[in-house]
This record gives C-alpha cells, structure tokens and sequence, in this order.
C-alpha cells in the first residue's frame, strides 16, 4: 500500500540559527561572482531575486564545465559557514511537537536540503530531532540543488511514497518550485527565509505559520 510521506527542508523550516550566515555566505559569493564575471553584466539583473542554485544554473549557461566550477566555489564558501551554524542548532518552534505527532500517525519523513550532507546531519542532530527521518538527502547526493526536483524524487523513492502522494515543506521559492515540477504538494512556511508576498508569488498550493498547522493535512 502507498506510504504518505512529508519532506522537509531544513534551515529555516526544521531548525534555526543564532546568526544570520545564509546571507553571509550569499554576500560572499555574489562578491567572487563580480570579481570574476564582471564583464558579464546582463547576468546582474534581477539577481537579488535569484537563490544560489538559480544563480550557479544560470551563469553556467548549460556549461556543464562553468557549473562545476561554481559549485566547487559554492562549497568552498558555504561548506565551513555551514558546519559553524550547525553548531548552534535548534528546532523551531512546534516541530518537535509535529514530528512526534506524525510519526504516531504513521507518516513517513525524510529530509531534502541544499546544504551539505556533514552540515545537515549536524543540524538535525544538535536540534535533537534527526531521529524521525528516514533518510537526508542533501546537495552532497545530487547533481543540481533544488529548485531542480532531483533530491524530492531521491527522497520520495527511498521512502516508497509515489510522488503524488508526498508533500514537501518548505520555506522558499525554489522548494515551490522543485514541489511543483514534480506534481507534488508545495506547503509553503512563512517566517524563513522568504516574505510572505514572495511565497504566495510561486504559488504554493498551502501556505502556513506554524509548522504545527501542517497537521491540518492528517485529519
């Protein structure tokens, strides 16, 4: 029979950090891509609205060896930040609470993530709650980050839940996307990442507040 099953992203949706090193990081690659790709300016519009792995596909260009490249560059900056952050872990609000109830409630859970696998594991870890999950798939397992649906179709597969019938949580554009692209539900969680305005612009077929209103969906 089926298995429903909820993939979760992690920062900013499972757990939370005392500092603000996303946009650390961010900063930091979006300055190397200027110093390297200066030139290029028609890249520059729009930007700041772009996550990284929209950024990295669409420097490349279809260049499979230019996206290689940035994705070496992506973990050369990202991989300490994000292990430092890791640290200092914790989960937020109602999902410990959440977590209990649908594993009481039979739902498999798994974990999709752009950070990498050292890092995620560590999160999960520190925020006491990487026991629910049947499997973490990071951007260490895959070859394009979300928003590409690569790590939901690794993570429903592992699970033996069909596509259709997972639901991934999230709190930004490119877990909307990657959702969507693959027929899957996209709840979307305020108070990440992303505004409010931002989310509903993508179209998530849910939008909570509060990771426990995901419950709503297991009458």
């Amino acid at each position: 029979m089926p298995r429903l099953a909820v993939l979760f992203d992690l920062d900013g949706t499972l757990v939370v950090f005392p500092e603000p090193w996303i946009r650390e990081a961010r900063r930091e690659f979006i300055d190397w891509l200027r110093s390297e790709f200066s030139r290029d300016l028609e890249w520059w519009d729009g930007i700041d609205e772009l996550s990284i792995p929209q950024i990295i596909e669409l420097v490349a260009g279809g260049d499979a060896e230019r996206y290689r490249l940035l994705r070496g560059v992506v973990e050369r900056i990202y991989s300490k930040k994000e292990l430092d952050a890791a640290e200092h872990a914790a989960p937020r609000s109602s999902v410990p609470d959440l977590l209990e109830e649908l594993r009481r409630r039979g739902v498999s859970m798994a974990v999709t993530t752009n950070n990498s696998r050292p890092a995620a594991h560590l999160s999960l870890k520190r925020a006491g709650i990487d026991g629910y999950f049947s499997c973490v798939v990071s951007r260490s397992d895959v070859d394009r980050m979300k928003p590409d649906p690569e790590m939901l179709v690794k993570a429903s597969y592992a699970l033996g839940a069909p596509l259709s019938m997972a639901i991934h949580v999230g709190d930004s554009p490119v877990d909307i996307l990657a959702a969507r692209s693959v027929g899957m539900m996209a709840v979307s969680l305020t108070g990440g990442v992303s505004s409010r305005e931002k989310l509903l612009a993508h179209r998530p077929h849910l939008l909570i507040d509060s990771p426990i209103e995901l419950l709503s969906l297991f009458p």
